[in-house]
Order: C-alpha cells, then sequence, then structure tokens
C-alpha cells in the first residue's frame, strides 16, 4: 500500500527515493498529491534543475546520446534524472520499456535516476505524466533532466513545452531535403545534433539542415553539432552547446 501523499511529498524533499518513486507512480496514474508551496514560490537561480529534451526518430540513437550524458555529467560531479517515454501496445494496453535495458546504468549511483513513463496511446511523443514529474524531479533537487521522445518522427513539439532546451537528433540516413521542409520538431529545436556523423553522409545532411533552418530567420543560428554517441566523440561540444542555450535564460517553470 502506498503511504499517505502528503507525508511522501514530505520525504520526497528529503530526498527519499523510494518515495519519490512512489510519487512519480502516482503521477502517472493521475493522483499526485500538488507541490509543496514552497516548491512552488522557489525562483531562486541555479536552485532548478535544466531541462534537456531529446528528440529524433526511432534507431537515430537517443537512447545511448542519453547514456553518453549521463557519463559526462557525473564525471562533471552533476546529478542527473531521466524520464524515457515509451509507446504504448495498441493490443495490450502495456509498454516495453525498452530504454531500461538500452541504457545501463550504475544501480549503486545516487546521483543518477531513471523512470520510464508510458505515453499511454498520447500523441507527439511524450507521456502526459512528462511535465508532472519533471516538477518532482526539480523538488528533490536533480542538476539536470533529460527527457526522451519517442522516435516518432516529425510530430514531437510535445517536448518544447516541458524542457527548456530541445536537442533533434538525426542520422546521416535521415530524410532528405522535402522532409526537412515539413518536418515540424526542425522549427522547435534548440540545437542539432548529427549522430554517427563518422558515416558517409553526415556533411550532406548538415547542409540540408543549414539549408532548411535558413527559412526561417529564428532559426537560422541553430548550432549544429557532430556527434558519435556510442563512442562519446561530440559530446562535450554538445553538453556545451546546451549549457550556453541555458545561460540566455531560458526556462519552461
Amino acid at each position: 500500500m502506498r503511504g499517505d501523499p502528503a507525508q511522501l511529498a514530505a520525504r520526497v524533499q528529503n530526498r527519499d527515493r523510494r518515495a519519490l518513486a512512489e510519487i512519480l507512480s502516482l503521477v502517472e496514474q493521475g493522483q499526485a498529491p500538488p507541490l509543496p508551496k514552497a516548491a512552488q514560490q522557489t525562483g531562486e537561480p541555479g536552485k532548478r534543475p535544466h531541462v534537456v529534451g531529446l528528440a529524433g526518430s526511432g534507431g537515430a540513437g537517443k537512447s545511448t546520446l542519453v547514456a553518453a550524458l549521463v557519463d559526462h555529467l557525473r564525471r562533471a560531479g552533476l546529478t542527473v534524472a531521466v524520464l524515457a517515454s515509451d509507446p504504448q501496445s495498441p493490443l495490450t494496453g502495456g509498454a516495453l520499456l525498452g530504454d531500461r535495458i538500452r541504457v545501463r546504468i550504475d544501480p549503486a549511483d545516487d546521483g543518477i535516476y531513471f523512470r520510464s513513463l508510458s505515453t499511454r496511446g498520447a500523441a507527439g511523443g511524450l507521456s502526459h505524466a512528462v511535465g508532472p514529474a519533471r516538477d518532482w524531479l526539480a523538488l528533490w533537487g536533480f542538476d539536470v533532466v533529460l527527457v526522451e521522445t519517442v522516435g516518432v518522427g516529425q510530430d514531437q513539439v510535445d517536448v518544447r513545452k516541458v524542457v527548456d532546451t530541445l536537442v533533434l537528433l538525426v542520422t546521416p540516413h535521415t530524410g532528405d531535403e522535402v522532409q526537412w521542409e515539413k518536418a515540424g520538431v526542425i522549427e522547435v529545436a534548440d540545437i542539432i545534433a548529427i549522430n554517427k556523423s563518422d558515416l558517409p553522409g553526415a556533411d550532406r545532411v548538415r547542409h540540408q539542415l543549414r539549408a532548411a533552418l535558413s527559412l526561417a530567420p529564428q532559426s537560422a543560428e541553430v548550432p549544429i553539432i557532430s556527434i558519435v554517441a556510442a563512442t562519446g566523440q561530440g559530446v562535450p561540444e554538445l553538453w556545451e552547446a546546451i549549457q550556453s542555450h541555458a545561460k540566455r535564460g531560458h526556462s519552461t517553470f
């Protein structure tokens, strides 16, 4: 039986990991208690995590990049939480929660927290629970929250509403000029990362992306970072770009 919601909230503030897990389960069920008023009113700089969204089509390497970023952040002494949205099966109603298999995290490391959330049929590549879950993770005190979307393609714009910095992940084999022009997520991305940039076609994709971004004045200066997530190549540069975006004062909450 779950604990009293008010007591759970107090335990989360005291960094009780079991209470955090129970609260996030209540969040998924739509039964979580409201955040403590003190947490809602806190506006001190540096007291909230930087929330980073990772969007991209299936096979782009989002889970691999999550693992690489977690490793980089932990080496830098930062605590990090991951919220990964997993698609719900139309037949069973269950979710694979495959990111728990693909992303290897040391269970003994208290500086990392990983939570998979079923989309429960929601469109846009994101679970409805992500926003409230993000706020509880902020109350806990993580330095960074990574939000991974489902690899659904061009309509992953819902994540824009719940993150501070949105990274779009593409590969040398992703799309063509026509697809770039109609891909709505490009218009809301703050940074674009070309994963598997050691493969042929990476330069072609970079030129296509820059041409597509030039069509929208607000997107013309979006950084395009080349990475190889599987080896960690380019991940420090990607994190520097994320930090630079953070310093410009963007915040979702």
